[in-house]
């Protein structure tokens, strides 16, 4: 069995979440042939973060806004630019059908001569006059060109063949999955752990860089693809049922929808031992970025450092994915005179500093299923997350609750919390013993690995 795994801007790059993920499933099924398609819109030039599985046969890495494996195969221009009229003007519930017909109908072919034609010129200019002509048309033009090239970028990322295409979204990276399955006649997996669309209509709503105007034309674009994916998929897999409706939203078809949850090595987070300490260690891990909201944490740590003098903030993780913000991070701690009370890591062995957490605790404003949050509770390591994701199902579920969940931006509710972990041993212990006993029951890699490996088998018997 040969599946090539499709990524956007994650791995081998990226480590933690979906690469993380990625690695799991590919080191865990080492009766499977694996290849990785890497899309991103720039050249990475910092080394892989991850050893490369025996298993993995070779990462591809496509830039989006080049032309990527261009054919002498060319498009019909004329049909191409008649089919994007008709796509326009089709009621909502049509566009899905003629949107995988048009891919299907360019998938292997060169479309970038098709954008330096006559007839693309004035399907552009036409779509000015009757829409936008309120608006100036250089920057018209190139907003549009802005959204189709790197669209035309993952159509042209042939992936190589394989028997299953394993998309871990549904944006560039399942188009490019898309036209490996039409062209190679492979099966088609997608699993979110986030829902892409909605990220990316968060994204464009806050983004300076889109006018107004264009914003919904936008969100629209990422919505169809979506679903199209799921249209076309043979199984769509996410890891928590309330993923599940937004997928519904975009008309999934549940007969194909699965919920395969996380899982992480128990055994190996469960051995990691206390270690003995006079501070109180608030540990927060992963990668520097907006999307965890480290600023956030930081001014909640501010609160709980002037109640509780040994307390101690470990940010692990990498620092050089953002340098803006990573910066804006040592300027807020330098304003709050917080310089011998927080410590950066950088990337680092988890397993090195869970034996001295007490908390941990999870800021973001945007997440799926964080590892980081199974991996603590398998230590017992009791947690503070934001009601993002499934972090507040984990934290409360009903078989024991292994920690507390605020609003995302909710800084005074966070340091209200951890300091009552500080000053409750008995809740302490409790959340701690939960919380392992969760994870053991619940998410461990051996039942998320055999999930996938059960599904991979079973959409190329449906073939």
């Amino acid at each position: 069995m040969r599946v090539c795994i499709i990524v956007e801007g994650t791995y081998p790059y990226i480590t933690g979440g979906v690469s993380s993920w990625i690695q799991m499933l590919i080191e865990n099924l080492p009766g499977i042939q694996f290849d990785v398609v890497h899309l991103a819109p720039w050249r990475w030039k910092r080394p892989f973060g991850y050893k490369m599985p025996k298993n993995l046969n070779r990462i591809y890495e496509y830039l989006l806004f080049s032309e990527g494996d261009t054919s002498n195969k060319f498009v019909d221009t004329n049909n191409l630019v008649l089919n994007v009229r008709k796509l326009i003007d089709f009621p909502r519930s049509k566009k899905a059908d003629l949107f995988s017909e048009i891919l299907k109908d360019v998938a292997g072919k060169n479309l970038y001569s098709a954008i330096l034609t006559k007839e693309f010129w004035d399907f552009i200019t036409d779509i000015y006059s009757h829409y936008f002509e309120s608006e100036g048309f250089t920057g018209f033009y190139w907003t549009v060109i802005g959204f189709i090239i790197p669209i035309i970028g993952a159509i042209q990322s042939i992936p190589p063949k394989a028997d299953i295409y394993h998309s871990t979204t549904t944006g560039y990276a399942s188009l490019s999955a898309l036209v490996g399955k039409y062209i190679y006649n492979g099966k088609l997996i997608i699993t979110e752990h986030g829902i892409y669309h909605r990220e990316r209509e968060i994204e464009i709503m806050k983004s300076r860089n889109v006018q107004e105007v264009y914003k919904p034309v936008w969100i629209e674009i990422f919505k169809l693809i979506s679903e199209v994916a799921y249209k076309e998929c043979d199984a769509l897999t996410t890891l928590f049922e309330k993923n599940q409706l937004f997928q519904l939203e975009l008309n999934a078809d549940f007969s194909k929808m699965y919920v395969i949850p996380n899982g992480i090595d128990v055994n190996k987070f469960s051995k990691v031992k206390r270690i003995e300490h006079e501070t109180f260690n608030i540990g927060m891990v992963g990668r520097v970025v907006p999307i965890k909201d480290i600023l956030t944490a930081i001014k909640a740590f501010s609160i709980v450092a002037k109640e509780h003098e040994n307390a101690r903030l470990y940010i692990i993780g990498p620092t050089d994915e953002d340098e803006e913000y990573y910066q804006k991070c040592v300027e807020l701690i330098d304003l709050l005179e917080l310089n011998d009370k927080v410590i950066f890591t950088g990337k680092a062995n988890v397993l090195d500093y869970y034996g001295l957490i007490d908390v941990l605790l999870l800021s973001s404003v945007s997440e799926g299923q964080p590892l980081v949050q199974l991996e603590s509770m398998a230590c017992g390591i009791p947690v503070v997350v934001t009601n993002v994701g499934n972090c507040a199902e984990i934290a409360l579920d009903p078989d024991g609750q292994s920690g507390f969940v605020v609003e995302p931006k909710d800084y005074i509710s966070m340091s209200e919390k951890i300091l009552e972990l500080a000053k409750n041993k008995d809740l302490w212990h409790t959340f701690s013993e939960n919380g392992k006993r969760v994870v053991r029951d619940k998410y461990t890699l051996s039942k998320m690995i055999e999930s996938y490996l059960a599904l991979y088998r079973e959409v190329l018997k449906n073939g």
